[in-house]
């Protein structure tokens, strides 16, 4: 099972950190690992700095009236789900204030889905795959150049 955790990344921070998104990557893995609590409080204090609050409901709202045309696609128990039956491929979306969770098995359709549908709203969602490493913006964020 693949498992995405995305964070709502305050613009001007996004814009700075564009072509430098290992640097946000090691923060929120520094985070994740962190045992001693004096640590993790100082990361979560750095990671609150950088991101903004996600409006659960206003998410949720958006993303039942964009998905309520698959006919796999429920919204239940607080979660959106997503199953794409011709590539055996299933998602689940949780919005939560911090971060939105998909977990996803199977082909990446419905993960995908998820990600067009999400990108839509702001470019500076930051998507981080913990157990491959994997990282980055859903809609890339352009890096402004000085001449």
């Amino acid at each position: 099972m693949k498992h995405y955790e995305m964070y709502f990344v305050k613009q001007h921070i996004a814009a700075q950190y564009a072509g430098k998104e290992h640097l946000l990557y090691q923060l929120f893995l520094e985070r994740k690992r962190a045992i001693q609590a004096d640590e993790k409080d100082l990361l979560d204090k750095q990671v609150a700095f950088i991101t903004e609050p996600i409006a659960e409901e206003e998410l949720n709202t958006y993303l039942v009236s964009e998905l309520g045309a698959f006919r796999t696609y429920e919204y239940k128990n607080e979660g959106h789900r997503l199953s794409i039956n011709q590539s055996k491929s299933d998602a689940s979306l949780f919005v939560r204030k911090e971060k939105v969770n998909v977990y996803a098995t199977g082909g990446t359709e419905a993960e995908t889905v998820f990600f067009e549908v999400i990108r839509k709203l702001t470019p500076s969602f930051f998507a981080i795959d913990f157990q491959s490493g994997r990282y980055g913006w859903l809609n890339p964020i352009k890096q402004q150049k000085l001449v």
